[in-house]
């Protein structure tokens, strides 16, 4: 069972009463400005000249660069759990702040091993010190970014009644919601959701599918987990139905998502809780990674139907690599390397191509701009700075993931890079601040979308905003029924207080006896 905290414990203010305050700004742009100043004179040094430079003893292809790369990670993270408090975890910035953490540098840690190296094809090409000062400078943009988010965002949320509990929990019917995510279910396991290439002029169900499946399915598992106070028979049906999409990422998310929708009303998962699930997704990963590395992606990707891809993931767990292929840890490691993007932009640039400019990273920032709103809209290729900037800087032609500040690389310099992105965490603080101040249905959704939008971290703002972009609809649906079921709620309450006072007469007429005493 869930335990009954209040809300306002669990929403993750330092302090109770805390505000913004001129000092607090001046310390997270003091802590900025150090670090900024100490990423110039690397910058300029011998290290970004792509030398390696200084190898330690522990791990040898761990340079200076790297270590300083990985201090300013810890760094982030402890400004982040001191601005935010004991409850830092149940906020969506945090999500972003240690997914950034796992591409930039837990990866590179288990990457500075030679025999976990060979797996990785993303740096083909690329000299290890432009990979330690790629590491440098992301990890330097996510602590501005996370600077710019403590001066907006680190507001403790409002309490939380339990009306407003009771409204959430009478609104979001988990039916209903299970209802709505049964035929989008069934589109992805026809091979028409993740992954799915729908060609020709039959209808969009691949879009609808891979859209608003997760946020469904994630919303369920809130709402039955609000009502029933049961979290891990939900996550653990939660986890079977996305499972059988084959992709993991949605996995992690989902589970973290309904943690933090019911941990922000009231319902705080408890230790035990957390790490049961923990261990149960683990498998769960390993096994999705089995099955594509014995055999591919085939039967996630096609019409196998549930029964099929539950074989397939039961049998993942055993499943051993075919011949000449790495093992699942280093596949894994190589997986997660979010620096060769932004090392290739950056030695590439140092050769003599010059940057794009902001217009690639603007023009980005429409994609998840409907047709319906934009008819002019052009294809998606054109407003795809990721794509142009693996061409215009020559890089290998892989699956990179650039991460969000990495996105950034090739079309800023270093210092606008850092600013830019101070800036956007102090408007995702004012965002995030604002969805958390208040329990409503939208608001929730809202939230829900929040965290599986950041532990996309690897693809960038525009892939982040697009599945932003369905909690959105999903919370303008529930803001548009709000009046109708509220005015339900009401007639019911009048309903129930009549009966009530009837049955008070009653009993007062007959000089309050009662049959059953």
């Amino acid at each position: 069972m869930l335990s009954g905290r209040r809300a306002d414990r669990a929403g993750g203010g330092a302090v109770a009463g805390s505000r913004w305050s001129p000092t607090a700004a001046r310390s997270y742009g003091g802590v900025l400005a150090v670090v900024t100043g100490v990423m110039g004179l690397v910058y300029h040094g011998a290290v970004f000249t792509g030398r390696k430079h200084m190898a330690t003893d522990s791990i040898r292809r761990m340079s200076v660069t790297l270590w300083l790369a990985l201090l300013t990670q810890a760094v982030t993270v402890w400004l982040l759990r001191l601005g935010l408090g004991k409850r830092w975890l149940l906020r969506p910035a945090t999500v972003l702040v240690l997914a950034s953490v796992v591409y930039d540098g837990v990866s590179q840690v288990l990457l500075a091993f030679p025999s976990v190296l060979a797996a990785d094809q993303f740096r083909d090409g690329i000299t290890a010190g432009w990979v330690a000062t790629g590491d440098l400078l992301l990890s330097g943009a996510m602590l501005a970014f996370t600077a710019g988010f403590l001066i907006t965002g680190r507001r403790p949320h409002a309490p939380v009644s339990r009306d407003d509990v009771a409204a959430a929990v009478r609104v979001l019917d988990w039916r209903v919601l299970a209802a709505l995510s049964l035929p989008l279910a069934v589109l992805t396991y026809a091979g028409r959701g993740y992954g799915a290439l729908h060609q020709g002029t039959g209808p969009p169900s691949p879009s609808w599918a891979s859209t608003f499946f997760v946020i469904t399915v994630t919303l369920a598992a809130s709402a039955f987990v609000l009502r029933h106070s049961r979290l891990l028979p939900a996550l653990a049906v939660q986890t079977a139905v996305l499972a059988a999409a084959g992709e993991r990422t949605p996995l992690i998310a989902g589970a973290l998502a309904v943690m933090t929708v019911t941990a922000r009303a009231g319902k705080v998962p408890s230790r035990r809780q957390v790490l049961a699930c923990a261990a149960a997704g683990a498998a769960v990963l390993l096994a999705i990674t089995g099955v594509r590395a014995h055999s591919g992606r085939a039967v996630f990707e096609s019409d196998t139907g549930f029964s099929a891809r539950a074989a397939a993931l039961a049998s993942g767990l055993t499943a051993s690599p075919q011949p000449g292929t790495p093992g699942l840890a280093a596949q894994a490691a190589a997986r997660l390397d979010g620096v060769s993007f932004t090392a290739g932009i950056l030695q590439s640039h140092a050769a003599g191509q010059p940057l794009l400019g902001p217009g690639p990273a603007v023009e980005s920032l429409l994609l998840p701009m409907p047709k319906a709103l934009w008819p002019a809209k052009p294809e998606t290729g054109a407003l795809d700075a990721y794509q142009e900037q693996i061409a215009v800087f020559g890089l290998a032609p892989v699956n990179y993931l650039p991460g969000l500040p990495g996105l950034l690389t090739g079309c800023l310099p270093w210092p606008w890079l850092i600013l830019v992105m101070g800036m956007a965490g102090a408007l995702w603080g004012s965002g995030e601040r604002w969805v958390m101040a208040r329990l409503t249905v939208p608001r929730l959704a809202l939230t829900a979308g929040l965290v599986l939008a950041v532990a996309d971290y690897e693809a960038g703002a525009p892939t982040m905003l697009v599945l932003l972009r369905a909690a959105a609809a999903v919370a303008v649906l529930a803001a548009a029924a709000g009046p109708v079921l509220r005015s339900r709620l009401s007639q019911e309450r009048r309903t129930c207080n009549s009966s009530s006072l009837q049955m008070r007469r009653t009993s007062a007429m007959t000089g309050g006896t009662s049959p059953t005493r």
